[in-house]
């Protein structure tokens, strides 16, 4: 008890909370409040009225609010000041983010009214990698009179590189009302264009410049060569396109290490140290070396693509050695909230950037609770080198959480072990990536100079050759934890997880006391237990059911009982993998693709990514057929006429193709007779793929009555036939479409045949997930919505 209490004494000292955090909050606020009316008003015609009066009433806010805190003297305008940094903040955010919104206007209305057709475009930043080809955010430029008439995103087969420009003919589209829409309208973009042909092919970045230096950096690290080369690209340079097309990016994904690839404040803390011994004999005075670091911080700022996250490390350096030349004490909470006042002021849509916000909140934990935690781990006995790393991950982990997880639907529950074997070699890897590539690019460039061409390699090999190493030792490690059981999980976030975290942490710095091992070591048991027991039932005593699952335009659905677990379809992209993390599946028995639509497979490599799938299942002769996206998936299997699946008590019956099919066809689509007969009572549930009537009408002799039919090809116009319906007698008709989808499924006339039979209609876009169970004397339904 005694060294509890002396435990309890050396605790540390509370950091303060400067009033310049309620400026920040207060520019945040209603920066991202200014920005979110314009976003939902930018369809409607001209925004300025709307935003003059959001602004207006903002003002009169702040305006109140200054005037309150500026009122009183001594001990009350003391303590009113943080409402009137608050007022300040919001002032500022306002009128920032007014400006910002007219320049948008403005700018859409230039480049929608210019209609596409030639122009010139000029890239702005690394181009990303899609399903579909490349994009790149990029400047149009009227290619008559040379007039700037906004940024778009530009979408082609080939990589549109940073600093290049090209003239071409384009098909211009508006902004929809889509998520993605919302994040190109984040970062300033007005529209999106499409790359039709191109006239004529501008000049690369070249000459002395640091996008020239950039240019040849890349060229001399050749990141599409290996995967340790991409993450050397990735550390060093910024650059993250061809490692987001690598194996190593899913390792490091799943162990949530991608964080030490961004540009943050590791990367200037290494920056500094060397510089510092460069210029320590140089017999400079204190602050020439000071501004000859933020010089060089600034141009890596530039080097590596000026990501918000990165200006902000370099900003809170800045006002570091500003406070010091000013003979003021630095305070790391003061310099990051002026900073982020500054830099959201600067550009408003930077609240929107989630690597911005995940720096933000993870450097300020880190500065509020990381000698707390670490406080804590000593007093478990844990060794302080451990401590000091381990303290770092728990309370970034603890601050980004609430804002990962609403985005990827996923938790590395690997990641502090990860973070331990990987961080400190990736800080080698920076060191090394940062050395050896100045090496190596100077080089390059002198033989150059010199006339000389080639044969470079041996040496930029050798030159490499640590980052190299030590890059294929961390893709190494991550792959191996991320293959651990339950490496990552998906979780269906929901909006309480942000409020239980951050309420914590209030409380906790609120209250500022020291915890006893025992009741940390009780609160990490009742954790894991909760966590044990929720696994372990969905996992090994799930109810038998079927459930279609809403993933927008497209098809997937779920079979289970107990612990087996069957996935017919995989829709498209990650909608799939989240709608099993909200019914909790953590493995699965196998997937079956019905057929080669890209709305049946497209999500499936996301969903091997996240959960185990021990097979895939596809119609007879369609293995042949299988996309290159799965060729590294699980092992194929084909299903012929009469075949069986079974699925705990669920029976699966294959009733169509009747024959070999090449599986790109909607007819070609396998069919699924599944039955149940257990102590829960019965389930007959027809999934019919995209077949439609004429495909129905040949195989539901074999069927019979059934309880659910899921409709064929989203509920189309000739999915089905009241002979049909006749014939299976369904008590529910369950279509899978996406909201506002253009297609216009379900069709209207597919739900007046299905209403008219006496079925009950229901279609995902309306009602969400479907979840069908056995019952007695009747099969039971409820909905998600």
């Amino acid at each position: 008890m005694i060294a509890m209490e002396r435990f309890g004494d050396d605790l540390p000292v509370r950091p303060y909370v400067p009033p310049t955090a309620l400026l920040a909050s207060g520019v945040c606020a209603s920066a991202w409040l200014m920005l979110e009316a314009g976003w939902r008003l930018h369809g409607g015609g001209d925004m300025v009225p709307w935003l003059v009066a959001c602004a207006l009433g903002l003002i009169s806010a702040s305006m109140l609010a200054l005037a309150y805190g500026l009122r009183g003297s001594g001990r009350l305008g003391s303590a009113t000041r943080p409402l009137s940094m608050a007022g300040l903040g919001i002032l500022i955010g306002c009128i920032a983010s007014a400006a910002w919104l007219l320049r948008w206007q403005t700018e859409s209305r230039s480049v929608l009214g210019a209609g596409g057709g030639a122009c010139v475009l000029i890239a702005r930043g690394d181009p990303s990698a899609g399903e579909r080809g490349f994009s790149s955010t990029a400047l149009m430029v009227d290619a008559d009179t040379g007039r700037r008439l906004g940024k778009v995103r530009v979408l082609g087969d080939g990589k549109f590189e940073n600093g290049s420009s090209i003239q071409a003919v384009c098909r211009v589209k508006e902004l929809d009302d889509s998520e993605y829409a919302h994040s190109r309208f984040a970062k300033g973009e007005v529209a999106s264009a499409r790359i039709v042909s191109v006239v004529e092919r501008g000049t690369e970045v070249r000459g002395v410049s640091i996008g020239a230096l950039r240019a040849r950096a890349l060229r001399v690290i050749d990141a599409d060569g290996s995967d340790s080369r991409a993450l050397v690209a990735g550390t060093v340079c910024g650059r993250t396109t061809e490692l987001d097309r690598s194996e190593a990016r899913a390792y490091f994904s799943a162990c949530g290490l991608m964080h030490l690839v961004a540009v943050s404040g590791s990367h200037f803390v290494y920056i500094s140290a060397i510089l510092e011994r460069v210029l320590r004999h140089a017999g400079l005075s204190k602050g020439a070396q000071q501004s000859i670091m933020l010089l060089v911080m600034a141009a890596y700022v530039v080097f590596t693509g000026g990501a918000p996250s990165a200006i902000r490390s370099v900003s809170m350096v800045a006002i570091a050695s500003a406070a010091v030349m000013g003979h003021r004490r630095a305070h790391a909470p003061s310099g990051l909230a002026i900073a982020v006042a500054i830099l959201v002021a600067l550009d408003p849509g930077t609240i929107y950037d989630l690597g911005f916000r995940l720096s933000v909140a993870s450097v300020s934990f880190i500065i509020l609770f990381g000698p707390y935690v670490r406080f804590h781990l000593r007093a478990l006995h844990i060794p302080a080198l451990v401590a000091d790393a381990l303290s770092i991950t728990l309370v970034a982990q603890w601050a980004t959480l609430p804002l990962t997880l609403p985005v990827f639907g996923e938790l590395s529950l690997v990641s502090p072990l990860a973070n331990l074997l990987v961080g400190p070699i990736m800080s080698g890897l920076l060191v090394a990536g940062l050395l050896g590539t100045g090496v190596a690019t100077i080089s390059d460039a002198v033989m150059q100079l010199m006339g000389v061409l080639g044969g470079l390699g041996p040496f930029v090999d050798f030159a490499l050759a640590p980052a190299d190493g030590l890059a294929r030792i961390s893709v190494f490690i991550a792959q191996v934890c991320a293959a651990f059981p339950f490496a990552l999980v998906s979780v269906d976030a929901t909006w309480v997880v942000a409020p239980i975290a951050y309420g914590v942490a209030f409380l906790m710095y609120v209250r500022w006391r020291f915890i006893m091992p025992r009741r940390i070591a009780a609160a990490l048991l009742l954790v894991s237990a909760c966590a044990v027991i929720h696994v372990t039932y969905w996992t090994r005593f799930a109810p038998p059911e079927v459930i279609v699952l809403d993933i927008g335009q497209g098809d997937a659905i779920l079979i289970r009982d107990g612990p087996s677990t069957l996935l017919v379809d995989a829709g498209i992209g990650e909608a799939t993998r989240t709608a099993l993390a909200r019914n909790h599946v953590f493995q699965l028995d196998g997937a079956v693709v019905t057929h080669w639509d890209k709305d049946h497979w497209g999500g499936l490599p996301d969903v091997v990514e996240s959960v185990r799938v021990d097979r895939l299942y596809v119609a007879d002769g369609a293995a042949g057929h299988v996309p290159a996206e799965l060729s590294d998936g699980p092992s194929v299997s084909e299903l012929r006429e009469g075949d069986a699946v079974r699925v705990g008590s669920f029976v699966c019956e294959v009733v169509w193709p009747d024959v070999r099919v090449s599986g790109d066809e909607n007819a070609d689509s396998v069919v699924l007779d599944v039955s149940y007969e257990g102590a829960r009572g019965s389930l007959h549930v027809l999934l019919t793929g995209d077949t439609e009537r004429e495909e129905l009408e040949a195989y539901m002799g074999e069927v019979g009555d059934i309880d659910v039919l899921k409709l064929g090809h989203h509920g189309s116009r000739i999915s089905v036939s009241d002979e049909a319906l006749d014939k299976l007698l369904p008590e529910l008709c369950v279509a899978s479409a996406g909201e506002g989808n253009h297609y216009g499924h379900p069709n209207p006339a597919c739900v007046r045949a299905v209403e008219a039979s006496g079925s009950k209609f229901l279609c995902t876009k309306d009602v969400g997930d479907v979840h069908v169970t056995p019952g007695n004397p009747y099969p039971q339904f409820r909905t998600q919505r």
